[in-house]
């Protein structure tokens, strides 16, 4: 529990400062195109991370999971995570070719086609950061892990400052800004990897595509779900009323979904941990304590959040954006509900059922569509931010049941915080001062 607990507390802080550095980012962004140019970019950059979800295969879990494993090495498993990277890279370019071309005023009405194309250079990057990122969180390398998902905000901060503020190159400068980024991260995740495994195999091993595929396939299909479930009512917002609005609702999210950074800090964490755990009593009595006060700890913040939001709105991002403090309200219960079903889900992929998230982020999907479809045209981005956070509470009921069949705990022990946790707060404390 101590090592979990620092590496845990590790991951916190870096997302802290990535925040930070991503928050100065989002400001400047936001200040400098207004609310309708934010809503461009947002749907500019959503295409790419669409196509990416798609089209991963879900190979950063498989990653991790066989890391766990032992089963091949870290200089085969590099080598092969390139090649995949490569040859899926230029199948998601095509395919947002040919959304860009024959789709774009179905979906993207009033994104221009020039920043678009564009934003198509973020899918190499992308693929390349996810697939080596995930190998020093395989080898639990959290320090180094967390220092190259530092790195990729702290590059787009000052790009963004040099695109934007300097040459003023709008939408086009922060897409260019968030492509080089993520490429300076790359090289230095590639430069780390290589040092810690000795060297690089760049030859298909068909044991491990097959493993890593067929393990990915499963994962993947609910991080598509997942991704839809978080990202498809931006689409709706713009095809319903337009890119204006869109600027607002990213604003709420961005805002709102800070709440996750514990969730996501533990979850990332505990997937290794879970993975390579060979004890069942000892994962059984594990994921609970973490669980549970994650939820506990992301209620406080949300509370602060709700009475705080308007003051932080306007202090952020000027009186211009002051729209986006009721749809921020309103996600609040769902983001606090989400952050114990990421836990649980790391879990659930970790003991090899990942098609088990799959079946329920199915479930989830079609409530959020079907809401967003019935309360937007109504309730416009409030309506949104509502259908988002009851499709939330869904999924994590769903997987909390999930969870108690597969593992034998109960919902009690899993969502409550018990009195012995208070201890392990105490405990946590005092090691920090001490440090």
């Amino acid at each position: 529990m101590a090592r979990f607990a620092k590496d845990t507390a590790y991951t916190f802080i870096a997302r802290v400062i990535s925040f930070i550095f991503g928050l100065a980012t989002s400001i400047i962004i936001a200040r400098i195109l207004g609310p309708e140019g934010k809503g461009i970019y947002s749907l500019s950059i959503l295409l790419p991370l669409l196509l990416i979800n798609f089209f991963n295969l879900g190979i950063g879990s498989a990653t991790v999971y066989y890391i766990g494993k032992g089963e091949y090495t870290l200089k085969k498993i590099l080598g092969n995570n390139l090649i995949i990277g490569t040859i899926i890279s230029g199948v998601a370019i095509f395919a947002g070719i040919i959304i860009i071309i024959f789709f774009r005023e179905l979906f993207l009405e009033g994104v221009p086609s020039l920043y678009l194309f564009i934003s198509l250079g973020l899918i190499p990057m992308y693929f390349m950061y996810i697939y080596l990122i995930n190998i020093l969180l395989g080898i639990q390398k959290i320090v180094k892990y967390n220092l190259v998902a530092i790195s990729r905000e702290l590059f787009s901060l000052i790009l963004v400052v040099i695109m934007l503020v300097g040459f003023k190159t709008g939408v086009i400068g922060g897409l260019s800004a968030r492509i080089i980024a993520t490429l300076l991260a790359v090289i230095i995740a590639f430069w780390w990897i290589v040092k810690l495994s000795g060297g690089i195999v760049c030859r298909l091993n068909k044991g491990y595509i097959k493993d890593t595929t067929l393990y990915g396939i499963k994962a993947h299909t609910s991080n598509i779900l997942a991704f839809l479930n978080y990202r498809l009512d931006m689409f709706l917002v713009n095809f319903f009323i337009n890119p204006l609005a869109v600027g607002y609702y990213s604003i709420s999210v961005a805002v709102a979904e800070k709440l996750w950074f514990l969730s996501r800090s533990a979850s990332t964490v505990l997937f290794p941990r879970v993975a390579s755990e060979k004890d069942e009593n000892r994962r059984k009595e594990f994921t609970p304590i973490v669980s549970r006060n994650v939820l506990f700890i992301t209620f406080v913040g949300a509370i602060f959040i709700y009475f705080l939001s308007r003051w932080a709105i306007l202090l952020l991002y000027s009186e211009a954006y002051l729209a986006s403090v009721r749809p921020l309200q309103l996600l609040l219960p769902g983001i606090v509900a989400l952050s114990i079903s990421r836990v649980l889900a790391n879990d659930i992929a970790g003991r090899g059922k990942p098609i088990l998230n799959t079946y329920m982020s199915a479930v989830t999907i079609s409530v959020n569509i079907g809401l967003n479809i019935l309360w937007i045209p109504t309730f416009g981005i409030e309506g949104a931010a509502l259908a988002s956070t009851v499709s939330y509470i869904v999924q994590t009921i769903g997987r909390l049941l999930i969870y108690r069949k597969i593992s034998g705990n109960s919902i009690i022990k899993t969502v409550f915080v018990h009195r012995s946790d208070l201890k392990l707060y105490k405990r946590f404390i005092l090691s920090v001062f001490k440090r």
